[in-house]
C-alpha cells in the first residue's frame, strides 16, 4: 500500500513539473521567408538566436525562389494548421498574400510581417528596413557621381516585391531632385529566376551603351552586375551602386579597388531577431509598436575601414 501511494505521489509531482515547464516554454513560431538565399538564411539565424532566449520553437519554411508565390501561400496555411501561435512572414507578393495573412489573423494567429509591407495593413506589426529612405540614400549617392544630363539606369529586382519597388521609387525621387535633365531608364529586371541575373545584366548594358551609372535594387542583381561589369572591362568606367546585406568579400574588394561606388547594406539578422521579439510579445498580450524599423548602412570607399562597417563583414 505504501509503495503504491509513494508512486502516485511521485507521479503527481512529475505532472506538476511537466505542467510548469509547459507554462514556461516559449510559443511555437512559424518563420515563412521568401526564398532560400544568404539573405534569408541570415534572417532565419537572427530569428533562431532570439527564439533561444525565450525558449520558443521555430518552424522555418521557404519556397525555393521568390517567384513561387503560390507555394508560399500553401506554406502559410500549413503553419496555421500546425498550431503556430505566431507567424513571421516575408511576403513574396505584397498583393497576393493579403487575404491569406488576413485569414491567419482571423484564426487568432499573431502575425508579424517583415521586409515587405502588404498592400493592406491586415497584420498588427511590420518589421524591416525603411526601403523608401534607403532608396533615397542610394539615389543621392548615385547623383553625386554623375553630371547633369547623364544617363542613369535602374537594374530592378522583380515586379512583385514591394520592398524593392519602394527602394526604386526613393532612388528615382532623389535622382530627379538632385540632378537636372537626367536620362533615367528602368525597364530591365534582374528576374526572380535563379541564374537569369547575368543575362539580364548583359541585356541592360547592351540596350544602354551610353550609361554613366547603374543602381541595382536587389542582391542577386547587384552581384550579377558587378560580375558582368568586370567581364566587359567596364568596372570603374561606369559608376555602380548596389543593394544587399552585410558586407561580403567581393563587394568589399570592389569598393576598395574603386570598381564599385557604394553598397546599401541591410541587416537581415537584426530583422529576424526583432521579429521574434515582437511575435513573443504579441503572444504574451504585451504592447508592440505597429512598426519596427531596422537600420541600413551605406558603404563607400570613404567609410569601409570604419570599425562599424567592418563589423558587417560576413564570415
Amino acid at each position: 500500500m505504501i509503495p503504491s501511494m509513494r508512486m502516485r505521489t511521485l507521479a503527481a509531482v512529475a505532472l506538476v513539473f511537466v505542467g510548469a515547464a509547459a507554462v514556461q516554454a516559449g510559443p511555437k513560431i512559424g518563420v515563412l521567408l521568401k526564398a532560400r538565399s544568404g539573405f534569408w538564411s541570415a534572417a532565419e539565424k537572427g530569428a533562431r538566436t532570439a527564439a533561444a532566449e525565450f525558449e520558443a520553437e521555430i518552424v522555418a519554411k521557404s519556397p525555393q525562389s521568390e517567384s513561387e508565390i503560390g507555394v508560399q501561400v500553401q506554406m502559410l496555411a500549413a503553419l496555421v494548421e500546425q498550431g503556430c501561435e505566431a507567424i513571421i512572414i516575408a511576403p513574396s507578393s505584397k498583393d497576393t498574400l493579403v487575404d491569406p495573412v488576413a485569414a491567419a489573423v482571423a484564426k487568432g494567429v499573431k502575425v508579424v510581417v517583415i521586409d515587405t509591407r502588404l498592400a493592406k495593413d491586415v497584420a498588427p506589426v511590420f518589421v524591416g528596413t525603411d526601403h523608401l529612405e534607403a532608396g533615397r540614400a542610394a539615389g543621392r549617392l548615385v547623383a553625386s557621381l554623375v553630371e547633369d544630363g547623364a544617363t542613369v539606369c535602374l537594374f530592378r529586382h522583380n515586379q512583385t516585391s514591394g520592398a524593392t519597388e519602394l527602394r526604386e521609387n526613393g532612388a528615382l525621387e532623389a535622382l530627379r531632385s538632385a540632378r537636372r535633365d537626367l536620362v533615367l531608364h528602368g525597364n530591365v529586371y534582374a528576374s526572380t529566376e535563379r541564374g537569369m541575373e547575368t543575362a539580364r545584366a548583359n541585356l541592360l548594358l547592351t540596350q544602354e551603351p551610353g550609361v554613366r551609372a547603374i543602381l541595382a535594387s536587389g542582391t542577386p542583381g547587384s552581384m550579377a552586375m558587378l560580375h558582368v561589369l568586370g567581364e566587359r572591362e567596364l568596372a570603374g568606367k561606369i559608376h555602380f551602386v548596389g543593394f544587399g546585406y552585410n558586407l561580403n568579400k567581393p563587394v568589399e574588394d570592389a569598393i576598395e579597388a574603386g570598381t564599385m561606388d557604394g553598397w546599401v547594406a541591410q541587416l537581415p539578422a537584426e530583422m529576424g531577431d526583432a521579429a521574434v521579439r515582437a511575435a513573443v510579445a504579441l503572444v504574451r498580450g504585451e504592447a508592440v509598436p505597429t512598426e519596427i524599423i531596422t537600420r541600413f548602412e551605406i558603404v563607400t570607399k570613404e567609410n569601409i575601414r570604419d570599425p562599424a562597417i567592418q563589423a558587417l563583414r560576413l564570415p
